[in-house]
């Protein structure tokens, strides 16, 4: 199903997945099972939203696909839960089914108090788990 802006809606109970680099030590699980709200820390490029992936379009290996030579582990969370916590996502770029973004979280907010407190929240309270690592 098209939304009216064009791109195709994002059902509550599809799993989304967020790319955690190994290399960060945002998650490790020997020391806590859930990851670092670092991990969903917006970087410079995320000028509309905090990129995801749509489980229905990329596998955990394909979304785990990074720089050449790194491990990667992958966060798992579930649509409709980010939207119960007043999360917004939303497919973004309308022509690539597979991304989608958080888009009350971006780089241009990311040190006011509500993005923090959403990054808290995906790590401590909507990760459903997390896979890997991978690479």
């Amino acid at each position: 199903m098209r939304s009216a802006g064009g791109s195709e809606t994002i059902d509550d109970n599809e799993l989304l997945y967020r790319r955690i680099p190994a290399s960060m030590n945002w998650y490790d699980p020997a020391v806590d099972p859930r990851p670092s709200p670092r991990a969903f820390n917006p970087r410079e490029d995320d000028l509309t939203g905090l990129s995801l992936y749509r489980a229905k379009y990329k596998s955990l290996e394909e979304v785990a696909r990074g720089l050449p030579g790194k491990r990667y582990y992958v966060a798992v969370l579930r649509a409709g839960d980010l939207r119960a916590a007043a999360i917004e996502v939303v497919q973004r770029p309308p022509d690539d089914p597979s991304h989608c973004e958080i888009s009350n979280l971006t780089y241009a907010n990311r040190k006011e108090n509500t993005p923090l407190e959403i990054q808290v929240r995906l790590a401590h309270e909507l990760c459903l788990r997390v896979e890997g690592p991978f690479g």
